[in-house]
């Protein structure tokens, strides 16, 4: 039998290193994309979409990078399922609301002091 040549151990901090460069890449280019978009359009479903995957892999990133005995001590804070569902609901309904308000700005119809 031909011994297999060994593998190089790879750190946990070089694995995490390795995919927050790649979320950085994918969040980057999703910057690129939304800023190409014509002036007075709107994001699409695909777009707000691919934004909550980035958001929750950023989130479950921050997770992985923390230490270990920071979670052992910290109070849960998760959502039940329930509540996610709804919190989701509401991040939707603000993010259609704060779209609406910057396409109808794009277009002369918005208030130029609204901060959406």
């Amino acid at each position: 039998m031909a011994e297999q040549p060994k593998r190089k151990a790879v750190s946990r901090k070089a694995v995490v290193g390795q995919l927050w460069r790649a979320a950085k890449r994918q969040i980057d280019a999703h910057e690129d994309h939304l800023g190409d978009l014509p002036k007075g359009s709107t994001v699409s479903e695909a777009d707000a979409k691919a934004l909550a995957t980035l958001a929750r892999t950023v989130r479950e990133l921050v997770a992985i990078d923390e230490p270990q005995a920071v979670k052992k001590d910290k109070q849960t804070d998760d959502l039940s399922a329930a509540d996610g569902l709804r919190h989701v609901a509401e991040l939707r309904r603000e993010l259609a609301r704060r779209l609406e308000a910057l396409a109808r700005r794009e277009m002369g119809e918005g208030d130029p002091e609204d901060p959406a």
